[in-house]
Parts: structure tokens; sequence; C-alpha cells
């Protein structure tokens, strides 16, 4: 995973991530961090294999 450009954090919470299940990384993308964080919205779409031109997943 290249992730050496996010801060600490954001990696540790990405490696978090992929312990859970799938309700967890959705609702993530709508995470302040996501929203506003272009390289960690990408690192998020790489991987969980997400299409970044596609729509986000449907808020609950």
């Amino acid at each position: 995973m290249n992730n050496t450009d996010l801060p600490v954090h954001l990696v540790k919470r990405l490696e978090e991530l992929l312990e859970r299940e799938r309700s967890y990384w959705e609702d993530e993308l709508y995470s302040e961090e996501a929203l506003t964080n272009v390289d960690y919205r990408s690192q998020l779409e790489r991987m969980f294999k997400l299409d970044p031109l596609g729509p986000l997943p449907p808020r609950r």
C-alpha cells in the first residue's frame, strides 16, 4: 500500500478499515478527511477497488 503521503493517523485508519466490514469503509467515504483530502480519498478508492468516477454509495 503506497500511503507515504498520508499523515500517520490516516494510514492507521486505513489499516483498521481493512479488518472491518463494508459498512465501515462506506461510512468513511463521507468522513471529513475523505471529503477534504484528495490523497486519502484516492487511497480509499484504490484499497477497496471503488470506481473514482462512479457515484458514492447511498447514505443509510
